[in-house]
């Protein structure tokens, strides 16, 4: 469900440089009168229209709010199935349609559903609010947008009246957040504040903002001319080794998560066992992460169904095309790796499908270390997320409340490939019970 919204008229001297913005968490939205409707005698529901070439910047709808819902039918009580984001656009009908439930238009949107324009949205592309949210996603890059880090604790603001921001609430040291614009307002205070704006609407100081130095780990994809076995490393001061006889000398040391080509042999030597790398040196079992080929599947692993299979014990992922494997990560679980996730942070096992995805999904105040937007997020049925970290770089250690995170990069890779596809210029998509979709398991 989208975020209740509290829509007030623009203030009059709100500028094109300025928002038309916010208050509770979402955005300021101004009504838009839009064309001539034609009124709908079906309450629920009409076919919908031919776009046209979706490529008309011209005929496009714009979000005003944080989620705004697209639904499969012209009706509020309709299933939503996705989302747009604010500041987005996506091509639209050219006809707008009333009916009860939305006095100032539906619009058809691409490639499916309708949105409604009374508070979410709005048909004028000079509208400030589409203009101050101005930077969209960027779904080329591992990271969507450009992403900060509180270097120490500061407040979170709010537009208020005549231009101002008001305080609302505080960020600690470190939070993690993507940011979308920059405003100059004045505070409480009177005095200006420069200001970096959120993807809510809200806005922090550019003076408390860092640049986010993002882990630049990133898994592999699998093929004819790398598979499996693969090794990390995920500690430091692991070395490779030298092996004579039943003598083992050490050599240099290795890079936190290298990754190693495996042979597939191993030796013991003095009861420690050792993996053969491809250079003829050796690493010990004990010092890597080694992700194998598995030779029993589940059930579902039929045709081309798409599925990720995580260890929670090992911290790795390696996603399948019914038993092809195609790529392999390590991810991050919970600190308790076989804890009861009801009590403690712990991943919960078993086998999911995914009913959501969304280019970023805002966390709630205090959890997943401080990070406000994390990118490129699975929703599982399980109610736990798999989604990327750009916060940390613990990937193959335990570390999270319970969700499953990846890398930027990995993150960008498996929301890509995975099913179903995000339409163009939607923020999120909803799953149909029904549908086909990417299978989670998760194990020991």
């Amino acid at each position: 469900m989208a975020p209740r919204v509290i829509i007030r008229p623009c203030p009059s001297r709100v500028t094109s440089s300025a928002l038309c913005l916010l208050l509770t968490t979402g955005l300021w939205g101004c009504k838009d009168k839009g064309p001539a409707l034609a009124h709908l005698e079906d309450n629920t529901a009409f076919e919908q229209p031919d776009l046209g070439p979706t490529n008309d910047q011209g005929r496009r709808i714009g979000a005003l709010i944080d989620l705004s819902p697209i639904h499969v039918a012209a009706h509020k009580k309709s299933a939503v199935l996705g989302y747009l984001h604010a500041g987005e656009t996506v091509a639209r009908s050219e006809r707008a349609y009333d009916n009860d439930q939305c006095t100032q238009g539906w619009y058809a949107v691409a490639p499916h559903g309708y949105v409604c324009t009374e508070q979410a949205t709005t048909t004028d592309l000079n509208h400030p609010t589409l203009r101050a949210m101005g930077l969209v996603a960027q779904r080329e890059k591992s990271l969507p947008y450009t992403y900060a880090k509180t270097s120490q604790m500061t407040a979170l603001y709010a537009r208020g009246p005549r231009n101002t921001v008001l305080a609302q609430g505080r960020l600690g040291r470190g939070t993690v957040l993507a940011v979308v614009g920059s405003w100059t307002a004045p505070d409480e205070s009177q005095e200006p504040q420069r200001l970096g704006l959120l993807t809510d609407g809200h806005f922090v100081r550019a003076d408390d903002l860092r640049p986010l130095q993002a882990s630049a780990f990133n898994g592999l994809l699998l093929g004819d001319q790398q598979g499996l076995p693969l090794g990390y490393v995920v500690r430091r001061g692991v070395c490779r080794w030298k092996l004579n006889g039943d003598q083992a000398e050490k050599l240099d040391q290795l890079e936190y998560h290298t990754r190693l080509a495996l042979s597939g042999r191993f030796r013991t030597v003095q009861g420690e066992r050792f993996w053969a790398l491809d250079d003829e040196t050796w690493v010990r079992h004990r010092d890597v992460t080694v992700i194998r080929d598995r030779h029993e599947f589940p059930d579902f692993a039929r045709d081309d169904q798409k599925w990720i299979d995580i260890s929670v014990i090992t911290g790795i992922a390696v996603a399948y095309e019914g038993k092809k494997p195609v790529f392999a990560t390590l991810v991050s679980v919970g600190r308790d790796r076989t804890g009861d996730p009801k009590q403690t942070a712990s991943t919960a096992r078993g086998t999911f499908r995914v009913v959501g995805k969304y280019i970023t999904r805002r966390t709630p105040a205090g959890t997943e270390a401080q990070a406000r937007d994390v990118p490129w997020a699975l929703e599982l049925e399980s109610g736990q997320w798999l989604h990327a970290a750009p916060h940390h770089d613990r990937f193959g250690i335990e570390h999270t409340e319970g969700n499953i995170e990846v890398s930027p990069e990995d993150g960008q890779y498996l929301f890509n490939w995975s099913s179903p596809s995000l339409p163009p210029d939607w923020h999120g998509v909803v799953v149909d019970p029904a549908e086909t979709t990417t299978i989670v398991e998760v194990r020991k």
